[in-house]
C-alpha cells in the first residue's frame, strides 16, 4: 500500500527515487487524473538528477498548446518494487499520472490533511 495526503486541495503521493551511487530519496507528486502517463518533473529537476534521455514526444498541454517534450528514464521504488519508468520533462510541479496507478484502488479523504491510500487490486 502507498500512503499520501491531501494538502491545499491537492492529492499528494510520495515517490522514492533510486539514483546510481546516491541514497534513495523521496519527492512528493500531485496526482493528475488528466495525465495518462507515469511521471512529470520540471526540466531543472531532471537535469539535477541527471536522468538519462530516452526519447522525445509531442504532447498536448493542459492549456491546449502542443510542445515537444523530452522523455527520460528513472528508477523508482513503487509499492516496494523497483521499476524503471518514463519521466516527461515538463511543467513546474511533479505530477503522477494514471499509468503508474493502473491496477490500484485509490481512496481519498478529500479534506485538508486527509488521508490518501493506493492499494494493489
Amino acid at each position: 500500500m502507498i500512503d499520501g495526503k491531501v494538502i491545499d486541495g491537492r492529492v499528494i503521493i510520495p515517490v522514492i527515487f533510486r539514483l546510481p551511487l546516491q541514497p534513495n530519496f523521496s519527492l512528493d507528486f500531485i496526482i493528475d487524473t488528466g495525465f495518462n502517463d507515469h511521471l512529470t518533473l520540471p526540466s531543472q529537476a531532471v537535469s539535477v538528477m541527471n536522468l538519462p534521455l530516452y526519447s522525445s514526444t509531442s504532447a498536448r498541454l493542459a492549456d491546449g498548446s502542443e510542445a515537444l517534450l523530452s522523455i527520460h528514464l528513472a528508477t523508482i521504488v513503487w509499492d516496494g518494487i523497483e521499476k524503471l519508468v518514463p519521466v516527461l520533462a515538463a511543467g513546474y510541479r511533479p505530477l503522477l499520472g494514471t499509468s503508474l496507478m493502473t491496477g490500484y484502488h485509490i481512496e481519498i479523504d478529500f479534506q485538508d490533511n486527509g488521508l490518501v491510500s493506493l492499494e494493489k487490486l
